[in-house]
């Protein structure tokens, strides 16, 4: 009955240990928040981002990066929020970008509302 009890604990000790981290909770209103991954994304990573009015329409310009020695196809779409944190808008249709090997490229999204104050922006790969 020990033995049981020893390979039980072990064998939990074992699958604790393969549990892979959580990455780190961004910072509300950091540009990390602002980006939605769905599924993994090993090599684009989102470098900065600039936010702009003009005419009353938010005007966002992100700059994304490939770090892989491959070309990455990269869908997004922006979500436009209003001052509760709701969508103001229909949802966007999703866009395909190539990223070729080591490339840096800027995405740019307008807001179709002015009411629009905040967004997301949501990034997948195939």
């Amino acid at each position: 009955m020990d033995f049981k009890l020893i390979a039980v604990v072990a064998i939990a000790l074992l699958a604790s240990g393969c549990a892979s981290p959580q990455p780190p909770v961004p910072a509300p209103g950091s540009a990390a928040s602002k980006v939605m991954v769905m599924g993994p994304q090993k090599y684009i990573v989102v470098e900065a981002m600039r936010v702009a009015r003009e005419n009353g329409f938010m005007l966002v310009d992100v700059q994304l990066s490939n770090s892989a020695e491959k070309n990455k196809t990269l869908y997004y779409r922006f979500a436009w929020l209003g001052a509760e944190g709701f969508p103001v808008a229909e949802e966007e249709v999703w866009k395909s970008q190539v990223l070729y090997a080591s490339q840096n490229r800027f995405i740019q999204g307008i807001a179709p509302t002015p009411k629009a104050v905040d967004f997301r922006l949501e990034l997948k790969t195939p």
